[in-house]
């Protein structure tokens, strides 16, 4: 969802405020918490499980994250040996270039895993994205081939983003500078051909996860002009969007717990819900859930405060996804480890000439500077109390 302002360049600003202007939770009746309470009770399931049960009746599964936050990315991890287990042999992440798909063929099938390799793919899908747990899903993918018998299907990752020329990027843009900087298109528009091709086509199942915006797949985003106030109308072609317009029936989105832009200003966030999810999870000692909205008391929860109902009559959590997993509160986030080793001498100059925000490139001098810059945007609590009212 939301990048740090700092290395990016198409993203709001974030204004610093204080702790004592964090949101308060709305009230809900007594009558509402129970109907919600006793939904959860008969219809519990640890994420992972419902993840997997998904697959019963989807070809396709759209997780979307926040970004950046550990328990998010742990969670992918820890799916794909059961994904292995009831036949689904495919993950494709946002998080690489698909470019590189014949390197990431050979890491996860290789003999010895190559550390090095991995952060190299990383690197070159962005040169900010220095995460440990984004990398080590890499890994897990590679600890399942590894245990298989030699003849057995292996587990694939697949990249589905590719690298713009964020090198050739200026600090004034125009039409014909972007074109030949997004050379392949938007990152939405790419990531759908890649899953119809490597998957749909092929008549294969996949886990999809990438940040939540390209993961929507029938709500469609609204384009609103903040300065005049003028709702635009939707954006329609999120990677998911444009997936599900074309197999409606065989794909679903699941949303993962995080805030939710401010309806005013974008740069807020708010409890998504008014916290009510929050709230409930409370009563349940914070355990680990997956759950589906659509058809059930929590799709009914409504939400006006949030920049995603605008253009919406009602707006409810069904409108945004199918299924929701939470996983902790909020205030027990944490970010992702920052692999010191992402940013050296040997690949510093890259990374300053692909950073896509021209203008903070000056800001550093030395491998060092970029990677303090990186951990800042993993301070998940230092973010959240930065932003969120």
């Amino acid at each position: 969802m939301w990048k740090p302002a700092l290395l990016w360049c198409v993203y709001p600003i974030i204004v610093l405020f204080s702790l004592a202007s964090v949101k308060l939770i709305r009230e809900i009746t007594n009558e509402e918490k129970q109907e919600l309470i006793q939904y959860l009770t008969t219809h519990w399931k640890t994420p992972e499980d419902y993840v997997v049960e998904k697959f019963s009746d989807h070809d396709l599964v759209f997780i979307g994250e926040y970004h950046r936050i550990k328990h998010d990315v742990e969670l992918i991890q820890n799916l794909i040996p059961r994904l292995y287990e009831i036949g689904v042999r495919n993950l494709g992440i946002e998080m690489g270039c698909y470019e590189y798909q014949d390197k990431v063929d050979s890491l996860i099938t290789a003999e010895k895993y190559d550390e090095q390799l991995a952060r190299w793919l990383m690197f070159k899908w962005s040169v900010t994205w220095g995460y440990q747990e984004y990398m080590d899903i890499y890994r897990k993918a590679w600890e399942v081939n590894k245990s298989l018998p030699k003849d057995a299907p292996r587990f694939r990752v697949v990249n589905l983003d590719y690298r713009p020329n964020w090198n050739l990027a200026e600090e004034e843009m125009t039409p014909e500078l972007w074109q030949k900087v997004r050379h392949k298109g938007t990152t939405d528009e790419h990531m759908a051909q890649v899953i119809m091709t490597e998957f749909v086509d092929k008549g294969q199942k996949a886990l999809i996860f990438s940040g939540s915006h390209h993961a929507f797949t029938h709500y469609y985003q609204p384009i609103y002009d903040y300065e005049t106030k003028e709702f635009k109308g939707f954006s329609k072609q999120r990677a998911g969007n444009i997936i599900y317009s074309k197999i409606p029936d065989r794909v679903i989105y699941i949303e993962l717990h995080a805030p939710w832009w401010a309806k005013e200003n974008l740069d807020d966030e708010n409890y998504p819900v008014g916290g009510v999810i929050d709230e409930i999870m409370k009563e349940f000692k914070n355990k680990r859930v997956g759950f589906d909205v659509k058809g059930t008391p929590f799709g009914k929860l409504r939400d006006d405060d949030t920049y995603y109902s605008i253009g919406y009559e009602e707006f409810t959590l069904s409108t945004i996804c199918d299924g929701y997993i939470f996983q902790k509160q909020l205030s027990d986030y944490e970010g992702c480890a920052v692999d010191t080793d992402f940013i050296t001498e040997e690949n510093f100059q890259e990374a300053i000439e692909y950073l896509p925000n021209v203008r903070a490139r000056k800001f550093f001098t030395k491998p060092e500077e970029l990677i303090n810059e990186i951990v800042k945007d993993a301070q998940i609590q230092r973010r959240f109390q930065l932003h969120m009212k």
